[in-house]
């Protein structure tokens, strides 16, 4: 076995342990993202206390070359750690800046889980030695800056929760159930291809870039049984609308999805959310994170038609965007 690869493994498990019970932790920080990304290089960075217990942790994906001969250092949600500690982020700081001495002239960067407005975890960024550009628009960052979070799932049960929801989305999701529709988790190769084809149909209707069906299997066995392919179908059985989301820590997250587009739409899209925010309770998830939005207009009209409808469900948080340093 490859020694980088044996190190990756040997310390796999309490980085996964670490991540999962995290405030900060997701599932691009786990060591099983690597397994979502088989063509780039995996590397776990630690720090640890006087006690040698894991006070941080950082996975770092790389490319030696980008295309254009330079390379890619990139930590997606990354670091996992107190985003108020300097020391820990120095430290994982330095260590990725010793990785990258293995590599040609290149770029690292990261985008960690904390606000455009925590000013001081900011500054611990920056003070590690990585640049930082506020407010940057759409487009300019690997992942959206804005995201649709539900953050007060902690503590609820189910009737508490849909009383949250505002009177129209209620409506919707008993709507729904009343037209025959039924929403669950399913499995095996019909389940797959159901989805794929409502996925791919509506990634041509909207005009957004769609991954292979070769990337969402390799994502649901990485993830195994925290990892669910969830699917609305009609009282024929005819599949409505679907998604693919990951339970991972304290936040579940919604992926990959598609429905199709009917004149009269019996509300399938309402259900397969209700049916995901239960999921997250029984799983004990603090947050349900529906993934990028745009709240302009003028930056993205795509992303922002979509946060009409996820902001039934869960409020924007905007995030600080990224972090790096060239090499």
């Amino acid at each position: 076995m490859d020694p980088e690869q044996r190190k990756f493994d040997d310390i796999a498990t309490e980085v996964e342990s670490f991540v999962s019970v995290h405030q900060q932790g997701c599932l691009m920080q786990s060591p099983r993202w690597a397994l979502v990304k088989p063509r780039w290089g995996r590397h776990l960075l630690l720090s640890r206390d006087a006690k040698g217990n894991l006070r941080g942790s950082m996975l770092v994906l790389t490319l030696a070359d980008r295309g254009d001969g330079s390379s890619l250092l990139y930590a997606p949600r990354g670091p996992v750690c107190d985003p108020h500690d300097h020391k820990t982020i120095c430290e994982l700081i330095f260590s990725v800046r010793e990785l990258s001495g293995r590599f040609c002239h290149g770029e690292f960067k990261c985008d960690p889980l904390i606000e455009e407005n925590d000013l001081k975890a900011v500054r611990a960024l920056v003070d590690a030695g990585l640049e930082y550009t506020p407010q940057t628009t759409f487009g300019q960052t690997s992942q959206p800056r804005q995201n649709a979070v539900r953050s007060d799932l902690a503590g609820l049960d189910e009737k508490t929760l849909f009383a949250r929801l505002s009177y129209k989305t209620r409506y919707a999701i008993r709507r729904a159930s009343e037209a025959g529709l039924r929403c669950t988790a399913e499995e095996g190769d019909s389940a797959f291809a159901d989805f794929l084809q409502l996925y791919l149909e509506t990634g041509r209707r909207q005009k957004f870039a769609t991954r292979p069906a070769d990337y969402l299997r390799g994502l649901l066995a990485a993830f195994g049984r925290d990892a669910r392919l969830y699917l609305c179908r009609d009282a024929l059985g005819r599949p409505l609308a679907g998604a693919i989301a990951v339970a991972f820590g304290p936040r579940l997250s919604y992926l990959y999805s598609g429905s199709v587009r009917t004149a009269d739409d019996p509300g399938g899209g309402y259900l397969l959310q209700w049916e995901l925010l239960r999921w997250a309770l029984q799983a004990g998830c603090v947050f349900y994170d529906m993934g990028g939005i745009c709240t302009d207009p003028q930056e993205s009209f795509a992303l922002f038609q979509l946060y009409q409808f996820k902001r039934k469900f869960a409020p924007a948080v905007n995030y600080a965007g990224e972090f790096h340093f060239r090499f």
